[in-house]
């Protein structure tokens, strides 16, 4: 019987494994009940979960750092 409990504080960690290795260390990772993601997974979540316009433009971004820094 395999008992998670919700309130368990994870911890990332990013792991280099030998290709050879890497059946061995998910098949552990399994057992285990972990999580586990390549970087490209991890960069193409991160894409996704990025709004599709961005609140503010570049030239707006500009904006806002020349009058802070010019600003007298």
């Amino acid at each position: 019987m395999a008992i998670m409990a919700n309130n368990v504080q994870m911890q990332g960690v990013y792991v280099n494994v030998p290709a050879v290795d890497w059946s061995l260390f998910r098949e552990l990772i399994r057992k285990f009940g972990w999580q586990a993601e390549t970087r490209e997974q991890l960069l193409d979540r991160f894409v996704g979960s990025r709004p599709a316009t961005p609140a503010l433009t570049e030239e707006e971004i500009m904006d806002e750092v020349k009058a802070v820094r010019y600003a007298k």
